[in-house]
């Protein structure tokens, strides 16, 4: 079996049948394989795929479990968010790369500023984010070297306004951070 051939299949049977997963039986069928043997191989290669138990709901509130699904079929491990290839993949890109956000107040741009990621997290995303982006080792490397100070502001508007700490983006943040070797995810020109 070819993972490639494997992802194809998954991806047309999530179109045609306009759902986020694919199931194993129906995924075997058009391989024309059995099911035994493409889960199996989904076993024996675990970070290639992300699968979930599916299950239906009757006009009546019965819940049957249909089977086994695949959600995702990734061509090598560093393109799976669950795995530790990924991570390491993800940590060697954000190695001397800061993430800069965006503080909005109903769609209206306040300021840009360098958000401080959780590893702690509760959020699955945002704990891994905390992990390689903007980690509090970084932040401290970048305050330390006198790059970046945080600052207590606001935004919004009379009854609705929100006091915050942050640190402030700005052109000398991004000039000192170039003449360290930094680079940031930044594409816009500052306001």
């Amino acid at each position: 079996m070819e993972i490639s051939e494997i992802k194809r299949i998954v991806e047309l049977l999530k179109k045609v049948n306009c759902a986020r997963i694919a199931l194993i039986s129906e995924v075997a069928k058009e391989m024309g394989v059995r099911k035994t043997a493409l889960m199996q191989f989904i076993e024996d290669n675990p970070k290639l795929f992300k699968t979930i138990e599916h299950q239906s709901r009757s006009a009546k509130g019965w819940v049957k479990n249909v089977g086994l699904a695949i959600q995702e079929v990734y061509l090598i491990p560093e393109d799976n968010p669950d795995t530790e290839e990924w991570m390491g993949r993800m940590k060697k890109e954000w190695e001397n790369k800061i993430h800069i956000g965006e503080q909005t107040y109903y769609g209206q741009h306040e300021y840009f500023h360098i958000p401080v990621d959780d590893p702690d997290s509760a959020n699955d995303t945002y704990r891994k984010e905390g992990m390689y982006r903007n980690t509090p080792e970084k932040i401290r490397f970048l305050e330390e070297r006198g790059i970046i100070k945080k600052t207590t502001g606001g935004y919004g508007s009379f009854g609705d306004y929100f006091t915050t700490i942050y640190y402030p983006y700005s052109d000398e943040v991004r000039k000192a951070l170039e003449e360290i070797g930094w680079t940031t995810d930044f594409d816009e020109g500052l306001a």
